[in-house]
């Protein structure tokens, strides 16, 4: 095993503090009701206060930091959807997390929108990022960054329809119940314009064979999570984070590709994949990073969110 495999294997394995647990226990089934998005925010505001109550000085005020640190997995993960972003794009993140990934989209030349239901982390990535500039490309001082972060949920996304060329998610579908799942994938094609994407990473249901577990409320494989967006009229190819870091290119497969990823992912659920070593389904099981394109024609209708367009008078 790898260093990083190491590193990755203890946060995968990290033990949970009975304070951690209480809260998901507290919450749980709530969540999984559809709770409104002020009872999103109260769970996950009391557990990002307890990461931060955990937190030695070295965080510097990162709510994951030394209690649920990025992996290297995560990292490649975040390397990838810079690379598909680019630059030049009006980018929605459902999720802001520690606020890192929005402020690296809006450093290469974006015009970015972060959301949380969690005013615990918007405060801190306001805090940490919020109010930097970048450099110029012509190295002639700093530049201001077109970033916001703003108080949102994942279901109801408070946009006029057609408004962003890319939404981006890591490690927040999983956090869905699958009936909230629905209601945001609506909300997902409402807000991208024709031809836009949705990047998405969700953690594999093959590491832990189990559906669903705390405030993880579904975990999903890729087949599943496929099927899902095609419903609402999107139409996903998948990437491999592993395969950017490896060769340098980005190979989105599709159409028999993916068909055949997926019969792989079948075969590896059959065998109990998640009873293997640690070192080996690292190597073997294939992440869940799908983008999926918004199609010209779509099965069922739009849902309207009334006093959207009034209220904010088009994109931001």
């Amino acid at each position: 095993m790898t260093t990083q495999q190491h590193e990755d294997s203890r946060r995968e394995e990290r033990r949970k503090k009975d304070a951690e647990v209480a809260i998901e226990q507290r919450w749980r089934e709530k969540l999984l009701e559809s709770a409104s998005a002020q009872e999103f925010g109260q769970a996950y505001d009391e557990l990002h206060r307890e990461f931060l109550r955990q937190q030695s000085d070295s965080a510097e005020g990162d709510i994951y930091g030394d209690v649920n640190p990025r992996s290297g997995a995560e990292d490649r993960v975040r390397a990838v959807l810079l690379r598909v972003a680019g630059s030049g794009k009006r980018i929605l993140e459902v999720g802001t997390g520690d606020g890192l990934t929005a402020y690296l989209l809006a450093r290469a030349g974006n015009v970015v929108t972060s959301i949380d239901v969690s005013e615990v982390a918007l405060a801190h990535a306001r805090a940490r990022y919020g109010g930097r500039n970048a450099g110029s490309a012509a190295g002639d001082g700093a530049v201001a960054l077109d970033l916001t972060y703003d108080m949102g949920d994942a279901r109801e996304l408070t946009y006029p329809e057609g408004c962003f060329d890319l939404v981006v998610s890591e490690n927040v579908v999983e956090h869905l119940s699958l009936a909230d799942m629905g209601r945001h994938l609506d909300e997902v094609y409402r807000v991208l314009k024709p031809g836009g994407s949705y990047l998405l990473y969700t953690p594999s249901r093959l590491w832990s064979g189990r559906v669903s577990a705390g405030f993880h409320l579904h975990v999903y494989t890729l087949r599943e999570l496929c099927a899902l967006l095609r419903e609402v009229g999107l139409t996903p190819a998948w990437i491999e984070p592993r395969l950017l870091h490896r060769t340098g290119r980005l190979l989105p497969v599709s159409g028999l590709g993916l068909r055949a990823v997926m019969v792989y992912e079948a075969l590896l659920q059959a065998g109990r994949v998640q009873r293997w070593p640690y070192g080996l389904k690292a190597r073997v099981v294939p992440g869940v990073m799908v983008v999926a394109r918004r199609s010209t024609r779509r099965c069922r209708a739009l849902k309207k969110v009334p006093g959207t367009l009034a209220a904010l008078g088009g994109c931001r």
